[in-house]
């Protein structure tokens, strides 16, 4: 069984390969900046809340995180990948300890450096309609080819809010490569390649999961 979590700085491909490691181990996908994100579009108090949080890239407190996480990993016990979270030592932490909910299997790291960060940034788009993020190719029109809706500048694709969430990063998220490496869990991939060729990657690292875990 995979519960696998994907960890890389802001722009770094999470959202891509989510997607096709969510589709490839037929397992749920949660991403907490889309979910985040929605919440902020309905106006939820929680949405209200973290807005205040996400418009000057600034971490969202864990109290607003965790319990939301934790209904949602309650009610799917088959497997799950994790997107977003856990972004601090902390929700790691709380993580391995959440009454009802089993430890990940596999944490795939992704490095890429800051200046590639931002370049793929500034060519990045998310669907209004189904939330995809995309990568805009020279002379592509600005329509999701999934669901046919507009593609947006994220509201936190802006460089100085960037560069805030890179800060936050690097001292916040960071450290966990070192926590999960050892707990012997992590695996590191080069994101500054093709998106094809990091997917075959961790298609390799999936597999030597599901050998170990039948071992």
């Amino acid at each position: 069984m995979h519960r696998i979590v994907l960890l890389g700085p802001p722009a770094s491909g999470k959202g891509t390969q989510s997607d096709r490691i969510s589709s490839l181990l037929n397992i749920p996908h949660l991403s907490t900046g889309n979910i985040l994100r929605k919440e902020v579009e309905n106006g939820s108090p929680i949405g209200l809340e973290a807005q205040k949080y996400l418009d000057r890239g600034a971490y969202v407190p864990d109290e607003l995180i965790l319990s939301m996480v934790q209904a949602w990993l309650s009610e799917r016990p088959e497997g799950w990948l994790l997107d977003g979270f856990p972004r601090t030592k902390a929700q790691a932490e709380a993580l391995q300890n959440l009454s009802g909910v089993d430890k990940p299997t596999l944490v795939l790291g992704l490095e890429v450096p800051k200046e590639a960060l931002i370049s793929r940034m500034e060519g990045r788009r998310e669907c209004s309609s189904c939330g995809k993020t995309v990568s805009l190719k020279e002379g592509q029109e600005e329509i999701c080819e999934d669901c046919g809706g507009n593609l947006v500048k994220r509201s936190d694709d802006v460089i100085d809010s960037f560069k805030v969430r890179y800060q936050n990063y690097e001292k916040l998220t960071l450290p966990l490569f070192d926590f999960y490496q050892e707990k012997g869990i992590l695996e590191r991939i080069d994101g500054t390649q093709a998106p094809d060729v990091v997917f075959e990657q961790i298609k390799q690292h999936l597999v030597s999961e599901q050998v170990h875990g039948e071992a």
